[in-house]
């Protein structure tokens, strides 16, 4: 990890001066330096105006009883999710019909690691996918989602290792270069995606797609955590609505409607056991009121735009309680708090952002130690080399998209492994990025894309339920854990299935 550097007194500025004059290497990083906090500047400067935008948009709500009632439907509705029943309705696929002149790739249930590959080659090209094979990718990946805790909890004693992806930004190139130097996800090549999959680049819709298809193949090995950008009001300004309005022009509310209700649905933050120490790995950053027991037991999907209007109170047409303005508030500092950049001690307003909080060493330290992490792994903040570690490394940060927004930026990715106390943390350029199109992926179909293996797994989730109690039953102590011999008969039991279950217990464990 690097070393922390002590800041330079007053009393050196002189000498500091003569020898910037003097040294033309160290003219050029002065020149970085200023250029990238002129383009800090410039990043925050839209958000500001966000912020101002939700202000605005809070006085209106608050002024709702003096409002004319059309009005105030208006202002309320973007806070609102689009009844279930009925956006199941409008986006069911099985209403929608091939065009015989689509020439793009077919999607064939069950979804398998093929699949996944014929959609990497077809967005090389430069193909669109069809609405109804999209409307089948979100269905199947929302259904997963909403079975999913706001934490997701990662055993790397079971994952051996894990890589962390920062912001991708709808930059397609860089998520196939990853995939390209460090394996497609798979059981065996674990993932973690931090957030902010769409808005600045063009092809928002295609990340978003794959990292949903890589989710629905490996669930227990692919986990995405939600970013500021999976925010309706958000994509609405930075482009990802565009995009699909682009797109799929006949069918762009329903299917923005259904974005938006999944977004709602990613989990918050990541745990992951290294086996030595723990991670919190999410979006943003933390604040002095972050409480996790309260994080953990919230209803997200009820806080679908965190930045913009406040969620409507579970009791419609009163104000928020307490608790559900902690949790708007809480959420909020998880997907938009920075570290703060000149260390000063505590929380402070984040006049960058106008909105959330700059939070310092101390309150790192704190949190950390409460709640028995080692260290924060965050994303939300472009890096000139594409990470940077700070409070003494106790912060790190990883961004993914290179060149970001028509910078010069490095991306990085980083990855853990099992019992080791560092990350190992990896950098690229545009110039290492292959074209995409030249990219080769393999297609080698494993034991866990066999339809064999799928329609046993399908057999497993059926009777969940029955499983569960036969395993609480023979969990008299309450241990949350059973022999080997006990699950393996268990398994044959309530199946009805008479396999090798104990060999084949690292399959299914």
């Amino acid at each position: 990890m690097p070393q922390q550097s002590s800041p330079p007194s007053p009393g050196d500025a002189p000498a500091q001066i003569e020898s910037v004059c003097c040294n033309p290497q160290a003219q050029v990083r002065l020149k970085d330096r200023a250029t990238w906090k002129i383009h800090g500047k410039l990043e925050y400067s839209s958000e500001q105006t966000e912020g101002k935008l939700r202000d605005m948009f809070e006085k209106l709500l608050k002024a709702s009883d003096i409002l004319s009632p059309s009005v105030t439907k208006l202002l309320q509705k973007p806070g609102l999710s689009v009844e279930e029943k009925k956006l199941l309705r409008l986006t069911n696929p099985d209403n929608i019909q091939v065009e015989s002149n689509y020439r793009g790739p077919h999607i064939k249930s069950p979804i398998t690691r093929s699949t996944f590959v014929d959609l990497i080659e077809a967005f090389q090209q430069g193909h669109v996918l069809h609405e109804k094979y999209v409307y089948v990718i979100l269905h199947q990946a929302r259904a997963i989602l909403k079975t999913l805790p706001n934490v997701n909890h990662i055993d790397l004693s079971n994952l051996h290792y894990i890589f962390i992806v920062g912001d991708l930004h709808g930059q397609l190139a860089d998520l196939l270069h990853i995939f390209n130097a460090n394996g497609l996800p798979a059981t065996d090549n674990p993932f973690i995606f931090n957030g902010d999959f769409v808005d600045r680049g063009p092809n928002s819709v295609e990340v978003i797609l794959l990292l949903l298809v890589a989710l629905i193949l490996y669930p227990s090995s692919v986990f995405l955590n939600r970013g500021n950008h999976e925010d309706h009001m958000v994509t609405f300004r930075y482009g990802f609505e565009n995009e699909v309005n682009r797109k799929y022009t006949k069918c762009k509310t329903s299917l923005i409607d259904l974005f938006k209700d999944l977004f709602s649905w990613l989990p918050i933050y990541s745990s992951v056991d290294t086996g030595i120490s723990k991670l919190m790995i999410v979006h943003g950053g933390i604040s002095d009121r972050i409480n996790l027991s309260q994080i953990n037991s919230l209803t997200r999907n009820r806080l679908d735009s965190s930045l913009s209007i406040p969620p409507i109170s579970k009791n419609i047409g009163q104000r928020l309680t307490k608790d559900e303005e902690d949790e708007y508030l809480q959420m909020a500092d998880l997907l938009w708090c920075d570290p703060d950049p000149e260390d000063r001690p505590g929380c402070r307003n984040n006049d960058n952002r106008s909105m959330a909080c700059y939070f310092g060493p101390d309150v790192t330290e704190k949190f950390l130690s409460k709640n028995h992490f080692s260290m924060l792994i965050r994303s939300h903040e472009v890096k000139e080399k594409g990470y940077e570690f700070e409070h003494n490394n106790k912060v790190l940060t990883v961004f993914s998209a290179s060149n970001y927004n028509g910078e010069s930026n490095w991306g990085a990715i980083a990855r853990w492994d099992y019992k080791t106390e560092e990350p190992w943390v990896m950098s690229y350029t545009s110039q290492d990025i292959a074209p995409v199109e030249e990219l080769s992926f393999n297609k080698q179909v494993t034991l866990f894309e066999d339809p064999v293996y799928q329609s046993l797994m399908e057999t497993i989730v059926a009777k969940q339920s029955l499983l569960r109690k036969e395993f609480e039953r023979s969990d008299r102590n309450q241990t949350n854990h059973i022999s080997l011999t006990n699950w393996a008969d268990i398994m044959k039991n309530v199946l009805q299935i008479d396999l090798p279950w104990f060999n084949l217990r690292s399959k299914f464990v």
